[in-house]
């Protein structure tokens, strides 16, 4: 298996063959495009083995691409699987810049590889990959937020691999002490947080605790708030709705946390870690965060609550609608794969149920396929995944489109001025509606 340090080699080989050809990659004619196609059928049709490339981050440290990769070689002996292992997922911005490199230069040195969910409709529309609704049959077996999520332009888009989610980390032993429910509605956790807050008579201790920062997740928690609301960014036809009474009110919301002191003001500066911490260290009642953290709260190494935590859907306005940011990565065929067909059937083995499986208890990856989740050596080993099930049925996606990177920043921007009161609500939603119409118009 290759190691990531070739991918600086690979980037800068691109650059270069961009560069001699004046950054553009000649289109070949009818003639030589149907050539092309023969010649790929014929080779996928005979015995002659091939090779497909694939590019896998890595997960976590882990190697977890060997034993997958020589199952699928055993089932498909005409098929050998070339790996190009990719950073962890923290180094996303790296993976992101590496992938648009290969795949705008026009070259086929990725037949399939792992992408970012927020990464598929800028691929799609591009046209770097290859459409799967002909070839993915059972959509039905996946999450329903996990396909729309993975759907852009009437078509589907990336093959569904694994799913992260946020998700309202609680104390349970401070909710059990006060005989209290975990909050459905946020006015539930506001009441909840102030109840105890006051007993407690603990200065350090927080009520809710979540990520304010400018920055990429701070867009991932309003949309959160704002889903549950009934609100959105964007419409099915991809026309800005943010200005909203839905969007009003959510913004109200997250003002009124950090004005009713619900929320600490150091809130502005957190992403996922400095939220993290203030929690494991005891110094909150509730959390905000993606499923890693479960591992740590029940470290006692890293954790001064562990044992004492428990996990449910983030609440909502009306105590029905709970939302989840979807995260995770995905597979895609890029759309100049030498042997497309094969890279597809990789790609559907690596999503099939048995492969979700392995992910699962190998290295703890939320499967996208609810029915793992019913196999009793998962159940008994890893519960907390079994118990997240819920959580991940109201997945919802960020702004499904090619535009998302300028509307996050949008996003960003007006956000952190309202809640660090540089900016009205009246004045962040007419901007918003201005800057996001401008960006899809």
């Amino acid at each position: 298996m290759r190691n990531f340090h070739v991918i600086s080699s690979l980037i800068c080989v691109v650059m270069l063959v961009l560069s001699g050809c004046g950054g553009q990659t000649p289109n070949a004619g009818p003639s030589e495009k149907s050539q092309a196609v023969q010649q790929n059928q014929q080779a996928e049709s005979s015995d002659e083995k091939l090779t497909i490339h694939f590019a896998g981050i890595k997960t976590f440290g882990e190697d977890s691409w060997t034993e997958l990769v020589q199952r699928f070689e055993q089932e498909n002996p005409n098929i050998k699987v070339n790996v190009t292992q990719l950073p962890a997922p923290s180094k996303s911005t790296e993976i992101h810049q590496f992938l648009v490199t290969a795949l705008s230069s026009g070259q086929n040195d990725i037949d399939v590889f792992t992408g970012d969910v927020i990464w598929v409709p800028e691929f799609a529309a591009a046209g770097w990959t290859e459409p799967m609704d002909d070839h993915l049959t059972d959509k039905d077996q996946y999450y329903p937020g996990v396909i729309e999520a993975l759907t852009y332009n009437g078509e589907l888009s990336a093959i569904p691999w694994y799913v992260d989610g946020g998700m309202l980390y609680y104390r349970k032993d401070l909710l059990d002490k006060y005989n209290l429910p975990v909050p459905a509605t946020w006015d539930e956790l506001i009441e909840t947080s102030r109840w105890i807050m006051e007993r407690e008579n603990d200065p350090k201790l927080q009520g809710y605790v979540w990520q304010a920062k400018q920055a990429e997740v701070l867009v991932c928690d309003f949309i959160e708030f704002l889903t549950s609301a009934g609100g959105a960014v964007l419409d099915h036809n991809e026309q800005a709705v943010i200005n909203s009474p839905e969007t009003a009110k959510t913004l109200e919301l997250m003002k009124r946390l950090l004005a009713d002191g619900i929320s600490p003001a150091s809130v502005l500066s957190f992403d996922e870690e400095p939220s993290r911490t203030v929690f494991t260290d005891g110094n909150a009642i509730f959390l905000r965060n993606w499923s890693y953290v479960w591992n740590v709260t029940q470290d006692e190494k890293s954790s001064k609550v562990a044992g004492k935590v428990g996990v449910a859907p983030l609440p909502s306005f009306d105590g029905t609608k709970s939302a989840s940011t979807m995260g995770g990565y995905q597979f895609m065929v890029a759309k100049n794969a030498k042997h497309k067909e094969a890279a597809i059937q990789f790609a559907k083995f690596l999503s099939s149920e048995s492969s979700q499986l392995y992910f699962a208890q190998k290295v703890a990856f939320s499967p996208t396929r609810p029915a793992v989740l019913q196999n009793e050596e998962l159940k008994k080993n890893d519960p907390f995944l079994v118990e997240i099930d819920n959580v991940f049925r109201g997945t919802v996606a960020r702004p499904i489109s090619p535009k998302y990177p300028q509307i996050s920043l949008q996003l960003q921007a007006n956000l952190s001025a309202v809640l660090s009161d540089k900016m009205s609500v009246d004045q962040a939603l007419s901007e918003m509606d201005k800057q996001i119409k401008d960006i899809v118009k």
